[in-house]
Protein backbone atom coordinates (compact mmCIF):
# COMPACT_ATOMS: atom_id res chain seq x y z
CA UNK A 1 0.00 0.00 0.00
CA UNK A 2 1.57 3.33 -0.91
CA UNK A 3 1.87 6.01 1.16
CA UNK A 4 -0.19 9.56 0.50
CA UNK A 5 2.13 12.48 -0.88
CA UNK A 6 2.60 15.67 1.55
CA UNK A 7 1.12 18.19 -0.76
CA UNK A 8 1.84 21.01 1.80
CA UNK A 9 0.36 23.67 3.04
CA UNK A 10 -3.28 23.71 1.27
CA UNK A 11 -3.74 27.31 0.29
CA UNK A 12 -0.46 27.66 -1.11
CA UNK A 13 -0.05 24.46 -2.76
CA UNK A 14 -3.19 25.20 -4.56
CA UNK A 15 -1.89 28.56 -5.50
CA UNK A 16 1.74 27.08 -7.13
CA UNK A 17 -0.14 23.96 -8.70
CA UNK A 18 -3.02 26.24 -10.33
CA UNK A 19 -0.21 29.27 -11.59
CA UNK A 20 2.40 27.44 -12.18
CA UNK A 21 3.92 29.76 -9.44
CA UNK A 22 6.31 28.71 -6.73
CA UNK A 23 7.41 30.35 -3.90
CA UNK A 24 11.26 31.17 -3.32
CA UNK A 25 13.16 29.90 -1.25
CA UNK A 26 16.50 31.79 -1.90
CA UNK A 27 16.60 35.44 -1.26
CA UNK A 28 17.96 35.95 -4.88
CA UNK A 29 14.75 34.30 -6.59
CA UNK A 30 11.99 36.43 -7.73
CA UNK A 31 8.98 35.96 -5.98
CA UNK A 32 5.78 35.93 -6.92
CA UNK A 33 4.99 39.27 -8.22
CA UNK A 34 8.56 38.89 -10.14
CA UNK A 35 6.97 35.81 -11.89
CA UNK A 36 3.57 37.47 -12.60
CA UNK A 37 4.56 40.48 -14.69
CA UNK A 38 7.71 40.97 -17.09
CA UNK A 39 7.49 44.78 -16.58
CA UNK A 40 8.06 44.47 -13.06
CA UNK A 41 10.55 41.48 -13.55
CA UNK A 42 12.59 43.91 -15.74
CA UNK A 43 12.59 46.74 -13.04
CA UNK A 44 14.09 44.73 -10.25
CA UNK A 45 16.56 42.52 -12.91
CA UNK A 46 17.54 46.54 -14.05
CA UNK A 47 18.17 47.76 -10.68
CA UNK A 48 20.18 44.56 -9.25
CA UNK A 49 22.34 45.26 -12.69
CA UNK A 50 22.46 49.14 -11.81
CA UNK A 51 23.54 48.39 -8.72
CA UNK A 52 26.25 46.02 -9.41
CA UNK A 53 27.68 48.49 -11.92
CA UNK A 54 28.12 51.41 -9.32
CA UNK A 55 29.60 49.11 -7.39
CA UNK A 56 32.12 48.38 -9.43
CA UNK A 57 32.18 51.67 -10.61
CA UNK A 58 33.02 52.92 -7.52
CA UNK A 59 35.75 50.08 -6.73
CA UNK A 60 37.60 51.35 -10.21
CA UNK A 61 36.97 55.21 -9.32
CA UNK A 62 38.73 54.74 -6.30
CA UNK A 63 41.79 52.59 -7.22
CA UNK A 64 42.26 55.06 -10.01
CA UNK A 65 42.33 57.49 -7.49
CA UNK A 66 44.96 55.56 -5.10
CA UNK A 67 47.48 55.02 -8.34
CA UNK A 68 47.13 58.19 -10.05
CA UNK A 69 48.35 59.47 -6.58
CA UNK A 70 50.76 57.44 -4.67
CA UNK A 71 52.36 55.99 -8.10
CA UNK A 72 51.99 58.74 -10.35
CA UNK A 73 52.13 61.39 -8.10
CA UNK A 74 49.96 63.18 -10.07
CA UNK A 75 46.54 62.75 -8.81
CA UNK A 76 43.09 63.28 -11.05
CA UNK A 77 40.75 65.98 -9.10
CA UNK A 78 37.23 64.53 -10.36
CA UNK A 79 37.45 60.82 -9.01
CA UNK A 80 37.17 61.51 -5.38
CA UNK A 81 34.29 63.32 -5.94
CA UNK A 82 32.58 60.98 -8.79
CA UNK A 83 33.18 58.17 -6.67
CA UNK A 84 30.98 60.09 -3.83
CA UNK A 85 28.51 60.17 -6.39
CA UNK A 86 28.46 56.98 -7.53
CA UNK A 87 28.11 55.37 -4.11
CA UNK A 88 25.31 57.78 -2.83
CA UNK A 89 23.51 56.63 -6.40
CA UNK A 90 24.95 52.87 -4.84
CA UNK A 91 23.04 53.35 -1.66
CA UNK A 92 19.98 53.93 -3.00
CA UNK A 93 19.43 52.03 -5.96
CA UNK A 94 21.00 48.59 -3.91
CA UNK A 95 17.67 49.96 -0.50
CA UNK A 96 15.68 49.96 -3.67
CA UNK A 97 16.70 46.05 -4.79
CA UNK A 98 16.34 45.11 -1.34
CA UNK A 99 12.51 46.06 -0.99
CA UNK A 100 11.86 44.62 -3.83
CA UNK A 101 12.84 40.81 -2.44
CA UNK A 102 11.98 41.39 0.98
CA UNK A 103 15.69 41.12 2.13
CA UNK A 104 16.42 44.35 4.49
CA UNK A 105 17.55 43.57 7.80
CA UNK A 106 14.29 43.47 10.11
CA UNK A 107 14.10 42.27 13.86
CA UNK A 108 11.42 39.63 13.43
CA UNK A 109 11.18 38.65 17.60
CA UNK A 110 7.85 40.29 17.88
CA UNK A 111 6.51 39.35 14.68
CA UNK A 112 7.52 35.07 15.50
CA UNK A 113 5.42 35.47 18.85
CA UNK A 114 2.39 36.82 16.91
CA UNK A 115 1.96 33.61 15.09
CA UNK A 116 0.80 33.60 11.31
CA UNK A 117 -2.40 36.13 11.22
CA UNK A 118 -0.81 38.25 13.29
CA UNK A 119 2.50 38.62 11.34
CA UNK A 120 1.22 39.26 8.28
CA UNK A 121 -0.80 42.44 10.00
CA UNK A 122 2.31 43.78 11.59
CA UNK A 123 3.99 42.92 8.42
CA UNK A 124 1.59 44.96 6.47
CA UNK A 125 1.91 47.73 9.24
CA UNK A 126 5.01 47.99 8.90
CA UNK A 127 4.86 48.18 5.02
CA UNK A 128 2.12 51.16 4.88
CA UNK A 129 4.41 53.15 7.49
CA UNK A 130 7.35 52.27 4.88
CA UNK A 131 4.97 53.65 2.31
CA UNK A 132 4.14 57.26 3.84
CA UNK A 133 7.95 57.59 5.09
CA UNK A 134 9.44 57.01 1.65
CA UNK A 135 5.87 58.83 -0.53
CA UNK A 136 6.90 61.82 1.87
CA UNK A 137 10.77 61.51 1.00
CA UNK A 138 10.42 61.33 -2.44
CA UNK A 139 8.14 64.04 -2.83
CA UNK A 140 10.48 66.36 -0.40
CA UNK A 141 13.47 65.08 -2.51
CA UNK A 142 12.12 66.39 -5.68
CA UNK A 143 11.70 69.89 -4.82
CA UNK A 144 15.10 69.80 -2.91
CA UNK A 145 16.71 68.14 -6.34
CA UNK A 146 14.54 70.79 -8.56
CA UNK A 147 15.97 73.66 -6.06
CA UNK A 148 19.91 72.98 -6.62
CA UNK A 149 19.34 72.63 -10.66
CA UNK A 150 21.84 75.88 -10.97
CA UNK A 151 24.25 74.11 -8.69
CA UNK A 152 27.37 72.75 -9.99
CA UNK A 153 29.82 69.76 -8.68
CA UNK A 154 33.29 71.75 -8.11
CA UNK A 155 35.70 69.27 -10.09
CA UNK A 156 33.29 67.12 -12.39
CA UNK A 157 30.48 70.27 -12.64
CA UNK A 158 28.19 67.76 -12.66
CA UNK A 159 24.84 69.63 -11.70
CA UNK A 160 23.80 68.84 -8.14
CA UNK A 161 20.06 67.97 -9.04
CA UNK A 162 21.68 64.78 -10.52
CA UNK A 163 23.52 64.33 -7.08
CA UNK A 164 20.12 64.84 -5.34
CA UNK A 165 17.86 62.51 -7.87
CA UNK A 166 19.44 59.77 -6.23
CA UNK A 167 17.07 59.91 -2.83
CA UNK A 168 14.36 60.65 -5.19
CA UNK A 169 14.68 57.17 -7.46
CA UNK A 170 15.57 55.34 -4.21
CA UNK A 171 13.03 56.56 -1.97
CA UNK A 172 10.56 56.08 -5.01
CA UNK A 173 11.41 52.75 -5.65
CA UNK A 174 10.93 51.86 -1.89
CA UNK A 175 7.72 53.18 -1.88
CA UNK A 176 6.54 51.01 -4.90
CA UNK A 177 8.02 47.70 -3.72
CA UNK A 178 6.36 48.62 -0.36
CA UNK A 179 3.02 49.20 -1.60
CA UNK A 180 2.99 46.13 -4.22
CA UNK A 181 3.93 43.97 -0.85
CA UNK A 182 1.26 45.71 1.11
CA UNK A 183 -1.49 44.17 -1.80
CA UNK A 184 0.65 40.99 -1.84
CA UNK A 185 -0.07 40.95 2.24
CA UNK A 186 -4.22 41.04 1.61
CA UNK A 187 -4.63 39.25 -1.76
CA UNK A 188 -2.25 35.95 -0.89
CA UNK A 189 -1.30 36.27 2.43
CA UNK A 190 -0.66 32.55 2.08
CA UNK A 191 3.08 33.64 -0.07
CA UNK A 192 4.03 36.35 3.05
CA UNK A 193 7.46 34.92 4.30
CA UNK A 194 7.02 33.39 7.62
CA UNK A 195 9.09 35.61 10.73
CA UNK A 196 12.55 34.44 11.09
CA UNK A 197 12.25 32.35 7.92
CA UNK A 198 15.18 33.62 5.82
CA UNK A 199 17.43 33.13 9.34
CA UNK A 200 16.81 29.58 9.85
CA UNK A 201 16.87 28.92 6.19
CA UNK A 202 20.26 30.09 6.55
CA UNK A 203 21.21 28.33 9.92
CA UNK A 204 20.07 25.24 8.15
Amino acid sequence: MSEPQDAGPGPQNENNVSTGLHVPQEPDEPDYLEQRSTVYRALVVTERAAACALLVGTLGLIVLQVVSRYVFSAPFTWTEELARFALLWLTFVSAGFVMARRIHIAVDLVASKLGRTGGIVLDTFALLTVVVTSGIMAWAGAGFAAGASRLAAPATGLPMSLVYSAAVVGFGLICLHALLHVYLNVRHPELVPDAMENVEREAA
